[in-house]
């Protein structure tokens, strides 16, 4: 049985002013017309998809803006760096991860830390955080802890901070190495202020006491191991601490300071005889106040009053015009004019010095007299 093609018969029925008698569509093909229906589906189909990664695209380009409106950042930072370069197995080192604002940025920034090279070990070091969200400006602790059982080495650790699309990085690092318990000793400025000094005036600096490996809990007795050139009436030192008094106390591990000063011998600066110069200088008037009276009757007992009164008055003008001048030093000499060097010791409460003791190493200060 042959098919044939559907035919529409044209008729003479008018809708309007469309006549249906010219309309003569041909022969019907269902194949084109489910074609067509197709096209125009995929046709709308890619429309809407290129519509929602325009829409996705405007969104996700608004969200990566809103901290980038007008330039704002926040920058990231560990000035001080870990306030030890090495620990013991077991030991622990801590920094202060600082967060600034540009431009009025407030957003809160995402903080971790991760090792990112090292040795292999069982028991790696750990770099907690605290607190581990913080928006600008504010700083975070960062502490990292080792165990017995980490491996002797040098770490590298990566310090994130995040904040939408910013993202942050800082590097530390730590070496574990098996450390006796130490200290040093330096001095900052190593030249004492104010320089030059006249004899008789004073200078100071600061000395900082740096614990090495796990030294903690101790109690430092600073002192001036020697003075040179070596002269009569030479500088003295004396050390006061930071906090406290006595000796220089040494914990959590973290450095510990005095203050040095220096004293050198000489006269020192007074204005107590100004007072009492004036008050001699009153008696002056007597005489001149009994010449005036000598003119009257009794005149020889008038004269002989003036010589007894000008008498008194050189007596009382005698201190007023002497010639002594204070000085702070006990035996009266003043201290040359040169430049002096103090090399700076100390020892604990178990007898222990500081590892920096030798010549070339060890913690000096100078001034100079003039």
């Amino acid at each position: 049985m042959s098919s044939q093609p559907l035919m529409f018969k044209h008729s003479t029925l008018s809708c309007g002013l469309f006549n249906l008698s010219t309309f003569n569509p041909g022969p019907f093909n269902p194949s084109l017309f489910n074609r067509s229906l197709f096209n125009r589906s995929m046709f709308n189909a890619r429309k809407i998809f290129r519509a929602s990664l325009l829409v996705l695209f405007l969104f996700f380009l608004s969200a990566a803006s809103v901290s980038l409106a007008h330039g704002q950042t926040f920058n990231m930072s560990i000035p001080l760096g870990l306030n030890r370069p090495a620990v013991d197995p077991g030991g622990s080192a801590i920094a202060t991860i600082e967060l600034t604002s540009t431009l009025g940025f407030n957003s809160p920034v995402a903080l971790t830390c991760v090792i990112s090279s090292g040795p292999a070990t069982t028991s790696p070091p750990l770099c907690p955080i605290s607190p581990l969200t913080v928006t600008p400006p504010g700083s975070a602790s960062l502490t990292i802890t080792t165990t017995n059982a980490t491996a002797v080495g040098l770490y590298n650790f990566t310090v994130t901070g995040t904040s939408g699309p910013i993202i942050q990085t800082l590097s530390l690092s730590l070496s574990v190495q098996p450390l006796s318990e130490d200290y040093t000793l330096s001095a900052s400025p190593v030249t004492a202020v104010p320089n030059p000094v006249t004899a008789g005036g004073v200078a100071s600096t600061t000395v900082t006491v740096s614990p090495i490996g796990s030294y903690s809990g101790h109690q430092v007795t600073l002192a001036c191991l020697s003075v040179t050139p070596v002269v009569p009436a030479g500088p003295s030192c004396a050390f006061t601490p930071t906090t406290g008094s006595g000796p220089v106390q040494v914990t959590a591990g973290t450095p510990a300071t005095a203050t040095l000063t220096i004293t050198t011998y000489g006269p020192t600066p007074t204005t107590s005889l100004r007072t009492p110069r004036m008050f001699y200088a009153l008696w002056l008037l007597l005489p001149g106040l009994a010449f005036l009276g000598a003119r009257g009757p009794n005149r020889r007992k008038k004269l002989m009053g003036i010589l007894f009164l000008l008498t008194i008055a050189s007596i009382l003008l005698l201190p007023a015009c002497g010639s002594s001048t204070p000085t702070n030093s006990p035996t009266g000499a003043t201290t040359p004019k040169n430049t002096y060097t103090f090399t700076l010791t100390g020892v604990d409460e178990n007898g222990a010095a500081p590892s920096n003791t030798t010549t070339a190493e060890a913690a000096t200060v100078s001034v100079t007299v003039n």
